[in-house]
């Protein structure tokens, strides 16, 4: 079972909960520059300066960005602006965020408890990965740790649970928060501090006996494996982690839409003319964004939905079995369950069938634009002419697949997920040195 422990978190010093939001930001890998500058300005203290600190023309090499950060981080914490909690506690960090369903928007409100986890080799398997990383961001990340010595930002964990942890979750809700702000969208971001022993023991031990899906966050938690096994520390065992339970209602896992560029590739005939050789192909009728939202509500009848740009019309999509007979044949070392996947299908059949072109990371992020919104899909689809062959809509994949595809011990195919909202970074730092 994963290892799970409390720890006395460092935290900004607030006048009120309120005050949070001046100095979060949103994880490293979803700032662009222009967004650095305006969480630069937000607030001289703002934690993107520890986490995404801006190259200066004084500098000579990628990690003098990370010592730089080192040393706002040193100068907070001796200042008073970053203070340590007087005891080891759990966190709680509640999202309540609107989802657009049915043709409206509902709030809904996922939980999760920050605690220390027990680093281990995916091969143990307490900690399961669900995507592969890159070499460039564990190089930069692994930088940061070191020049650091903290945990500042969290890595998103699922756990599989029949209700029992979600209720002891929401049962350490006590009071007001301890910090709040909104981010874009109307993403009411609260954090709570249970430092109460029966409530972290009862926690603990609703934690016991479970595996730890990473939803995200792999490259930090590889990342700080590496470091854990370089130092040989033991004070560099654990790493921060947001664990949500599989069971929580508000857990929400968004499609990307997939927009095909015209190019590479050779086919020439419309998209919906060629797959008709392995998919049950329904006209839907000319483009419409009603169809398209009928459709991501409540499956229309068929597996995926494209807009195909030559004509400007939408079709139905469901495997048949010529369909179901190719990737029989080809499974690519794959279980049934993994290449029945609405993206597996098209990587497979679109990419590498239709279009003769390898199935490697590069083509896909040359070919396949990912879009959450499908409404920025399908004004791209229809207002770039000649840049796309059209768009796949699909429905989001519920996380008794993902976790049965993990378990089984394959990984998602890129971007196959985007569990939304993101956790932001600022909220609880571990330091991970005693001083």
């Amino acid at each position: 079972m994963a290892d799970i422990r409390p720890f006395a978190g460092y935290r900004y010093a607030l006048e009120k909960p309120e005050d949070l939001g001046r100095f979060v930001a949103p994880p490293y890998d979803m700032i662009d520059t222009a967004a650095v500058s305006r969480l630069y300005d937000t607030d001289p203290v703002n934690v993107v300066r520890i986490i995404q600190n801006r190259k200066e023309q004084s500098d000579t090499e990628n990690r003098d960005r990370h010592h730089r950060a080192a040393s706002f981080l040193n100068t907070w914490i001796s200042s008073g602006v970053l203070a340590k909690d007087p005891q080891p506690s759990l966190y709680v960090y509640r999202h309540d965020f609107p989802v657009r369903q049915g043709g409206a928007e509902v709030v809904h409100q996922r939980t999760a408890v920050i605690a220390l986890v027990k680093l281990v080799d995916y091969d143990q398997g307490l900690v399961l990965p669900h995507e592969y990383t890159l070499s460039g961001p564990k190089i930069d990340r692994y930088e940061l740790l070191s020049a650091t010595r903290t945990h500042s930002e969290l890595i998103f964990g699922l756990v599989p649970d029949d209700g029992t942890l979600h209720a002891e979750i929401m049962s350490c809700i006590q009071g007001p928060p301890d910090g709040v702000f909104e981010s874009e969208g109307g993403v009411r971001h609260s954090l709570f501090r249970a430092s109460n022993a029966r409530s972290i023991e009862n926690l603990t031990k609703a934690l016991s006996g479970k595996k730890v899906l990473i939803a995200d966050g792999h490259h930090r938690y590889e990342t700080a494996l590496s470091f854990y096994r370089d130092t040989k520390n033991p004070e560099h065992a654990y790493v921060l982690m947001a664990l949500v339970s599989m069971a929580d209602p508000g857990l929400v896992i968004r499609p990307f839409h997939r927009l095909v560029r015209t190019t590479p590739g050779t086919l020439s005939a419309p998209l919906h003319s060629a797959l008709a050789q392995f998919f049950d192909v329904k006209d839907l009728g000319d483009a419409s964004r009603a169809t398209v939202r009928a459709f991501l509500d409540n499956g229309a009848g068929c597996e995926m939905v494209l807009l195909d740009s030559s004509d400007k019309r939408l079709y139905g999509l469901t495997l048949n079995a010529a369909g179901d007979a190719y990737l029989t044949g080809t499974p690519r070392g794959m279980s049934r369950l993994w290449n029945r996947l609405d993206v597996s299908k098209i990587n497979s059949i679109v990419v590498n069938k239709l279009l003769s072109l390898p199935l490697d990371g590069v083509v896909l992020h040359d070919l396949i634009d990912y879009v959450n919104d499908p409404d920025a899909a399908y004004d791209a689809a229809l207002g770039s002419p000649g840049s796309y062959r059209g768009v796949f809509f699909i429905r989001p994949l519920d996380i008794a697949t993902v976790n049965a595809v993990v378990s089984g011990g394959e990984r998602m195919p890129q971007k196959s997920t985007n569990f939304f909202p993101k956790f932001f970074s600022g909220l609880v730092f571990n330091r991970l040195e005693n001083e």
